[in-house]
């Protein structure tokens, strides 16, 4: 069983991804992010790049999230999420850190190998998160080895300790913005 902390991580992300607003996570919310991200780097629906963007987040919702749906019905619920967590053993919470390190390639648009403030920001907006200090105060928790961006590893160890650990006062909690 999660614990509360673990579920509150869990719901925050879930809600964050929900861009629908209907309290389901589907495919559309994903390409939703996309489309903001590629936007905002001023991207347009016929420049390869914006294809490409839309295809990583296509990739994100098939290879792992769509995994949640026990129903089949192409929609996750929070129930289905949160369950889905608390039912993976610590093969799965390993395999989840190499899907992170492919989910990093949905916040490096430029391709540079690491994430910059302006890419993690973004992607941040993209999922609904304004407040500019927290924005930044999350991008310089979660850059641990502080040199200015955000590596494949970090991000993937990162994003792992926010679905797993039970320490309030590691810098994963930030992942998403304002926890």
């Amino acid at each position: 069983m999660l614990s509360p902390f673990v579920q509150r991580k869990v719901a925050m992300a879930f809600y964050k991804y929900d861009q629908s607003k209907n309290g389901l996570l589907e495919k559309e919310d994903l390409l939703l992010i996309g489309k903001k991200v590629a936007a905002s780097f001023g991207f347009k629906e016929s420049d390869s790049k914006y294809q490409e963007i839309l295809e990583k987040y296509t990739l994100a919702w098939d290879r792992y999230l769509s995994a949640a749906d026990t129903d089949g019905d192409g929609k996750v619920s929070l129930v289905e999420f949160l369950e889905a967590r608390a039912n993976m053993d610590s093969s799965q919470i390993e395999k989840n850190l190499e899907y992170n390190k492919y989910m990093f390639d949905c916040l490096d648009v430029d391709g540079s190998g690491t994430i910059s403030f302006k890419e993690y920001q973004i992607s941040l907006k993209a999922l609904g998160e304004t407040n500019e200090e927290n924005i930044k105060f999350a991008f310089d928790s979660i850059d641990t080895n502080k040199d200015g961006t955000i590596s494949r590893d970090e991000y993937a160890k990162v994003r792992s300790n926010y679905f797993n650990s039970e320490d309030i006062e590691d810098p994963s909690k930030w992942c998403y913005g304002a926890f």
